[in-house]
């Protein structure tokens, strides 16, 4: 089946005046559908002229059982079957990654497309007020790489308390100091910054580089926070307080998923792997003694069953991991109970859910000489260009504003930042006139746009909320209740770095680049006066963001922590030969993005696995 990208239709109002509801955007989506709907892995599968092995695969018994083919379980995948005695299943609901993912500039047009899970949050009253039923959107990628396949791209490790902190609450092996060795174990550095042998590794599989193509405005806001006293900095080395073009999980200006630095290299080499598209687990099969021996999934419509010798490994990600052992009996007893589903272990599954809250809505305009606002023609032609060129560069060759990424600590007393900066690209006379329809519809690459919303991202969030199964329908789409601003001093640190970068108004950078802010309040906070507090905590209920860093909800912490699902070996507490290694399992979010993180713990996990059952022989 071909990507099929956003419903424009379904999107779009009567008469809309939004570009992306024109014809240009129906041209557009249709020519990357006939340009970059392939796979190159389907490629590969015809010309070696083999059927993948899924099809023809009789024996369902292996050693080792992946659910899920994102940022961990490649990881995991390549790690397990680098040892030819082990037969390790991979099992991934979504399908091949499609062409269209590879293209930097045609990240956006994948958000709601086939290729997307399309969750959003439940409605709380505090929270995404302006967004269609008051809820927020969260993509989350559903094919080979998952998440890996879909995100903006860059590269963060957080701050080295991150994992302090994770060791301070009783997960031992877990410090900075000792996850290091992971992230530089997976990372080919391939920019100056590969020259810091102490933090940064180039010999992994994971390649790390800046995207080839970066306009002028995304300079100017660099140079913009080096003026204001923030240095350029690697803010994967000693310290995260800074401002740079941030490093992508690119090479040669296209995207490099967990699919294609740890799948593709190894999926058509080694017997012993065997990996399953469109295969969703729907049920781990635990027996009375609580032992995992397999899983339930569904193909092509027919219900399919697997058995592990050694371990079921769950890597599903943060909403699906949880969502699938609550749907195997493993969760809290009281909503499990009322589901009707046997409880095999009673433990808060679901809970500690945590996400990086910004928001949507701050706009800096850019005059026509900064603007890299083309013709709806240009655009078209770059789709083709980009296609073409055997060395990728140009607009569709980056991420425009998005990655311009900086880091500040709002009270130079905090131990580390607690503020980054992102940015969403605009064409600011649409935006202002329909923010949320603009936000639904925003499909256009990245590289082309007249304004900027800077996004302050509070790091530190410290309201939890849940994610339970639908009573509806327990295998549809769970209920994902964030709980933004619960705790009212998330507002603080948003509040704090917007004003910090409401001072660039009167930076030289600005003035020479001829940045203004527009200083129009906005719906639905029209009665409150511009840029003060008031405003901003009214726009952030409004028009809330999620930054798509969900964690927590598979907990990891010591057996005394009562709501800890996992212990600091990542094996599920009171089941045996079943553990979750993504996302899920963080206590508490790192300070930045959440991709780098993910394959740390995936590797962390492989070493956890292959000690155990190699020193059992």
């Amino acid at each position: 089946m071909q990507w099929q990208p956003p419903n424009l239709t379904a999107s779009c109002p009567a008469h809309s005046e939004i570009t992306a509801c024109s014809p240009l955007g129906y041209m557009y989506l249709s020519l990357i559908v006939q340009l970059y709907s392939g796979s190159k892995d389907a490629r590969i599968q015809e010309k070696i002229h083999q059927c993948p092995r899924e099809e023809v695969e009789k024996d369902e018994e292996y050693d080792f059982i992946i659910v899920g083919a994102g940022a961990a379980g490649c990881v995991l995948a390549n790690r397990l079957s680098a040892f030819e005695q082990w037969k390790v299943l991979v099992l991934e609901a979504g399908t091949e990654q499609p062409d269209v993912s590879l293209v930097p500039g045609l990240a956006t047009a994948m958000l709601g497309s086939s290729v997307d899970w399309g969750y959003t949050t439940m409605p709380d009253g505090r929270s995404c007020l302006a967004r269609p039923g008051q809820a927020c959107s969260w993509p989350r990628g559903k094919m080979m790489g998952g998440s890996s396949s879909i995100n903006s791209f860059a590269y963060i490790r957080g701050n080295k308390l991150d994992y302090d902190h994770w060791a301070e609450l009783g997960n031992d092996g877990w410090s900075y100091e000792e996850v290091l060795p992971y992230f530089k174990k997976s990372e080919r550095n391939l920019n100056i910054e590969g020259l810091d042998r102490k933090y940064h590794g180039v010999h992994g599989e994971q390649s790390v580089q800046r995207l080839p193509y970066t306009d002028k405005p995304s300079l100017m806001l660099i140079e913009a926070f080096q003026e204001r006293g923030i240095p350029i900095r690697d803010y994967n080395a000693a310290y995260q307080v800074g401002a740079m073009k941030a490093q992508e999980t690119s090479e040669d200006g296209e995207r490099v998923s967990a699919n294609n630095a740890f799948m593709q290299p190894i999926r058509y080499k080694r017997k012993n792997l065997t990996v399953k598209v469109k295969s969703e687990v729907t049920k781990i099969l635990i027996n009375k003694q609580k032992v995992a021996y397999g899983v339930k999934y569904v193909k092509d419509g027919r219900v399919h069953r697997a058995y592990a010798r050694k371990e079921v490994i769950v890597s599903g990600g943060s909403i699906n991991s949880p969502k699938l052992l609550m749907l195997s009996g493993i969760g809290p007893k009281k909503h499990l109970s009322e589901l009707n589903i046997t409880v095999k272990q009673d433990l808060a599954v679901g809970e500690n859910l945590h996400d990086h809250v910004t928001f949507n809505g701050i706009i800096v305009v850019l005059p026509n000489r900064t603007a890299t606002t083309v013709s709806g023609d240009e655009i078209l032609q770059e789709l083709r260009d980009y296609k073409k060129m055997e060395h990728k560069d140009g607009p569709l060759a980056s991420q425009g504003p998005v990655n311009s990424i900086s880091f500040i600590k709002t009270d130079p007393d905090l131990p580390a930042p607690d503020v980054q900066y992102q940015y969403l690209q605009l064409l600011v006379d649409e935006y202002a006139s329909n923010m949320s329809l603009y936000e639904s519809v925003n499909i256009f690459p990245p590289a082309y746009y007249n304004g900027v919303s800077p996004r302050a991202m509070n790091l530190v969030p410290k309201s939890r909320g849940k994610l339970l199964l639908n009573p509806d329908d327990p295998n549809g789409k769970p209920l994902i209740y964030a709980n933004y601003f619960a705790d009212p001093s998330d507002f603080i640190p948003i509040i704090k770095g917007l004003k910090f970068f409401f001072t660039f108004e009167h930076t030289e950078t600005f003035k020479r680049y001829g940045a203004y802010f527009l200083k129009k309040s906005l719906y639905p906070c029209e009665h409150y006066e511009w840029g003060t507090d008031e405003y901003i905590i009214c726009m952030a209920r409004a028009y809330t963001s999620s930054t798509y860093h969900p964690v927590g909800t598979c907990k990891m912490g010591p057996s005394c922590d009562d709501k800890a699902v996992v212990d600091p070996k990542l094996k599920v507490y009171g089941i045996s030969r079943l553990r979750v290694i993504d996302a899920s399992i963080m206590p508490v979010v790192n300070r930045g993005n959440t991709v780098a993180p993910t394959m740390m713990i995936a590797e962390k996990g492989a070493d956890f696995i292959i000690d155990e059952w190699l020193n059992k022989y």
